[in-house]
């Protein structure tokens, strides 16, 4: 059956099973999966990659301080139901075999101290440097440096008979540093060794303590390689190197035979086995893993609106049982996109040109965590991880990616959910801007909480750009390079916000990072609050700039995770000082809503999320196309304050009957309070230690002589965060128009 027909198959059975309780347990990650990782009794590792070893063994690599952090057989990682296997880090499982301690893996120098100043973020580059990975089949290469030295490593398991041996092939590269690696943590006292064979190519011996025996073996050593018990591990020691090598290691557990027995076993095993592989031929693309095509098809939206939506269906039902959640997106060709999913996938989709035709889905990345960002820059895949910013290299045109490099993982990692990675934009010099959310409950846990950052364009340099973010779900960089984000209400953000970025402010979040050495006595002011139950969670901003959508063109859209809808983002400066507010469309989408990009090629927007906790949507994944059809959208554009009122500009003419009407609108506004405690009541501007709104009389309203722009007379303004402005009306076709805006007054403008 050719791929194509079996996605079709798979179509057809997507539409007729129900909806199955997904689970990360149940899904097939790949080769490897990164995560924060904890085993029993084991320190955490912050950016660990677990390698699946066939159906029954794993190792965690940490790809921080180069070590392998645990080996383990008897299953794999096992993943939490708390907020959709999300709040909780998957944990090991099975049994652990060996470990070892939370401390660089390799030394140039005899010691295996932490040279890092608090213990978290990646090792001095001096010191070793993670490069990234290959998969080739069933088979992962870890590419990393170590001084000087270059390494490939790909970690498997040998079975001898019923014991399971866990094999490092290590290649390395000329160096004129003695390299010392560390294998395994000894447990208990009196670690010895016992058939030392320093300065064999190949053999067998013994590490002994008071608790245990295990046999290692080894092929490949190069001369003047040496066995060493040090500070409670068993380590080899490398001579500087004229030549590159290869070399492999086995480490065995407890033996279950007689110890003689398993030292003749292994010893044949290693005469059998072939001389230690070239890792290079793995790093050139390997063989499809995911070769079936998924077809899908797109449900062309109603077209009696300004705006519809088409559903871009998703294949929930696949082989692999990938749990899609979208949270990153971008477009590699006028046909083609990449998205995100949390649970660690990026897939392709192809289509996008049919408007009601088949689309046809195509896993291409896997193992990522929880991939929030996507961004094509020159044709290159960059995406943002918790752990780091891969760059995706399809090497032989598959359609899938064979090398994840690491592009940059400066970025820190605590244990706290909370703390996602979020975004992935670029500015018009081509810095990467990228944000992480700070813990809840709120804590201290890492120097980079709660920031926004920018990378530099080759990767090199990480910096912070802004603080005091909590939940900076959305972020838009737009014309001239104003960047715009959105943050979630929580303990010191009143309610949820939309932001304007510059370099070096503070936004409120105080228990996070900060790049001042005090904290700040106040906080930037947001272009608008939103109250809680209008949006609880806001997304993506998103420019529109197209001549094709109509009234539209320039302005910005907001994209709602928590109610799953869109709204029209006013944004006016008085003086310098921006400001201003939000307002609903009336559309729904089936999921909650995480990012927006519009098409460079078709000019329709896309916009894709997911639906985890707290939110209107109900499907687990969604993926859609939203396209202006050039009829009415009769509704508010943009505010602007004015000394004695409010200048509301609509879409469309209204009705002047109506619109000429005080009854038909009103007007209340209150304030918030920055405290810890998570979010704010409303108080009174009148009254500030009330709770409560207070009313604004609507003096007149004077319709302008096009029916569009309102004007609303109010007693003079002043600052205020939120003012809610309610009105029923109708266009001067005859259509009712209800609706409410959220505005902000940062500054009122002078008589």
């Amino acid at each position: 059956m050719n791929a194509l027909r079996l996605g079709r198959l798979w179509s057809l059975l997507a539409s007729a099973l129900p909806l199955a309780a997904a689970s990360m347990n149940e899904m097939d990650h790949g080769a490897f999966v990164s995560w924060t990782i904890r085993g029993e009794g084991q320190p955490v590792t912050y950016k660990g990659i677990a390698v699946r070893l066939g159906a029954v063994a794993a190792i965690c690599f940490d790809s921080e301080l180069l070590r392998v952090s645990a080996a383990w057989s008897g299953g794999f990682l096992k993943w939490y139901p708390e907020r959709d296997g999300l709040e909780r880090n998957p944990t090991i499982q099975g049994r652990i075999h060996f470990r070892n301690a939370a401390a660089p893996g390799w030394s140039t120098s005899g010691s295996f101290a932490d040279p890092r100043s608090e213990s978290q973020g990646p090792l001095p580059e001096s010191a070793g440097r993670y490069r990234g990975l290959f998969v080739h089949g069933e088979s992962v290469v870890l590419a990393y440096t170590v001084g000087g030295c270059e390494v490939l490593e790909s970690p498997g398991l040998a079975e001898i008979g019923a014991e399971r041996f866990f094999v490092r092939a290590l290649n390395l590269g000329k160096t004129p540093e003695r390299l010392t690696v560390r294998l395994l943590a000894v447990p208990g006292r009196a670690a010895r060794l016992q058939g030392n064979r320093s300065g064999l190519a190949q053999g067998v011996l013994q590490v002994k303590s008071e608790e245990e025996t295990r046999f290692i073996g080894f092929k490949g050593l190069p001369p003047g390689a040496e066995w060493k018990i040090l500070e409670g591990h068993l380590c080899l020691s490398l001579p500087p190197l004229t030549e590159p090598a290869r070399l492999q290691i086995f480490l065995g557990d407890e033996p279950g035979i007689q110890v003689r027995e398993m030292e003749t076993r292994l010893r044949a095993h290693l005469q059998r086995e072939a001389e230690p592989k070239d890792l290079a031929a793995l790093c050139r693309g390997g063989p499809a893993r995911w070769g079936e095509l998924i077809a899908t098809q797109a449900r062309p939206g109603r077209e009696d609106y300004g705006l519809a939506v088409d559903t871009l269906t998703v294949p929930r039902q696949n082989p692999w049982k990938s749990w899609l959640r979208f949270g990153g997106l971008d477009f590699l060709s006028p046909d083609r996109a990449l998205l995100g999913s949390v649970s660690g996938d990026v897939w392709l989709v192809s289509g996008l040109e049919n408007a009601s035709g088949e689309l046809r889905w195509k896993r291409f990345a896997t193992g990522l965590y929880q991939p929030l960002g996507v961004k094509i820059v020159k044709g290159q895949i960059f995406v943002l991880g918790r752990d780091q910013v891969t760059r995706l290299h399809d090497l032989n045109g598959d359609d899938e990616a064979d090398h994840y490099e690491n592009f940059n993982n400066e970025a820190l990692v605590g244990e706290n959910f909370h703390s996602f990675m979020l975004n992935l934009e670029t500015d018009s010099r081509g810095n990467f801007y990228f944000a992480q959310g700070a813990p809840w409950p709120p804590e201290i846990q890492t120097r980079h909480q709660g920031l926004l950052f920018q990378l530099s364009p080759d990767g090199r340099s990480l910096r912070p750009f802004a603080d005091g973010l909590r939940g900076p779900n959305g972020l838009v960089i737009g014309p001239d390079d104003r960047m715009i984000y959105t943050d979630n209400e929580g303990h010191w953000l009143p309610t949820c916000s939309v932001q304007w970025v510059r370099e070096g402010g503070f936004h409120g979040m105080k228990p996070t990072a900060h790049l001042h050495p005090d904290i700040p006595p106040d906080f930037e002011k947001p272009i608008c609050w939103i109250p809680h139950d209008i949006d609880n969670s806001p997304g993506s901003p998103v420019w529109i700039q197209s001549p094709r959508w109509g009234p539209l063109d320039g302005r910005l859209l907001l994209t709602s995770y928590g109610k799953a809808n869109l709204s029209i983002l006013s944004v006016e400066n008085v003086g310098g000082v921006l400001q201003g507010g939000t307002v609903r469309l009336p559309m729904r989408f089936a999921s909650g809503l995480i990012r927006a990009r519009m098409n460079p090629h078709d000019q329709h927007l896309y916009v894709c999320g997911m639906s985890v906790w707290q939110t209107a949507g109900v499907e687990p994944g969604g993926f859609y196309r939203v396209r202006y059809t050039g009829r009415p959208l009769h509704t508010l554009l943009e505010s602007r304050v004015r000394p004695n009122g409010i200048e509301l500009l609509f879409s469309d003419p209204l009705d002047p009957k109506e619109a000429g009407d005080p009854q038909n609108y009103s007007i209340e506004q209150w304030n918030y309070r920055w405290i810890a405690r998570y979010g704010s009541p409303h108080y009174s501007v009148k009254n500030p230690d009330v709770e409560g709104h207070d009313a604004v009389p609507v003096e007149a309203a004077r319709l302008s002589g096009d029916g569009r722009a309102l004007f609303l007379q109010t007693p003079a303004l002043q600052p205020v965060m939120q003012m809610k402005i309610a009105w029923n009306i109708r266009a001067a076709d005859g259509t009712p128009i209800r609706q409410e805006f959220y505005q902000t007054i940062n500054a009122a403008p002078k008589p």
